[in-house]
């Protein structure tokens, strides 16, 4: 069985509608679906005006620190500018279908380049630890951390996300990148505040651990409402 549609050329919009609508309960990337939309389109101009390359597609040729993927901009994204860290790693699936519109809508090339980055140098901070002894919580904590140090970045430099631009990204990011450690010290400490405010002195397992996290439990400590705004 087959099923045909007839179009005419500047129906272009309604057929992305009509191929998002009758894939979505495929087993098809949504990343994939996603990729030609205005959206998308645009991140991939602006983020190319930056400096770097997007990819919107799974497969899209190699990596490298100068190739950026809409599953990467969209994670980070959602933990950092969208303050949902607990959504942004445990639903993944979800990135590019129930919260696609949360993610993207009013998104511009230069915030998600700076979410990756952010995020980016957070990751390499979990995966070799400049500390001897980190915080048993690190492995579970990059999306809190990332967001945490977003807060900050945007507060010292005086601004709010829907300032960030391509006009000030170089700006933003110097000062980032001259404050990366104090920034990363500082978000650290203030989870180590949290899970204390929420288990006091008592031993936490690692179970608890990665529970407390997956559930967000301390985004109220952290001053994050449920719906990722500053309380």
């Amino acid at each position: 069985m087959v099923r045909i549609y007839q179009l005419a050329d500047t129906d272009k919009e309604f057929v992305q509608d009509i191929t998002y609508a009758t894939n979505s309960q495929n087993p098809v990337d949504l990343r994939d679906l996603r990729s030609n939309d205005d959206i998308q389109k645009r991140l991939e101009m602006g983020i190319a005006d930056l400096g770097y390359t997007y990819k919107c597609q799974r497969e899209e040729g190699a990596g490298g620190s100068g190739v950026v993927t809409s599953s990467i901009v969209a994670e980070s994204v959602l933990a950092i500018w969208r303050r949902r860290p607990h959504q942004a790693k445990f639903r993944r699936k979800e990135h590019f279908g129930k919260l696609y519109d949360d993610i993207f809508q009013g998104l511009n090339a230069a915030q998600a380049l700076l979410a990756v980055l952010v995020f980016r140098a957070v990751e390499n901070e979990r995966k070799r630890p400049s500390s001897a002894s980190p915080p048993d919580f690190l492995p579970y904590a990059s999306h809190y951390i990332s967001m945490l140090i977003g807060r900050k970045l945007l507060d010292d430099m005086h601004i709010a996300l829907d300032k960030v631009s391509h006009l000030n990204f170089r700006e933003v990011l110097g000062c980032f990148e001259a404050n990366e450690a104090e920034y990363h010290a500082d978000a650290v400490e203030h989870v180590f505040d949290a899970l204390r405010s929420c288990y006091g002195d008592r031993v936490v397992s690692l179970q608890q651990l990665s529970a407390t996290f997956r559930r967000g439990d301390l985004l109220e400590m952290l001053g994050v409402d449920g719906d990722g705004s500053d309380r």
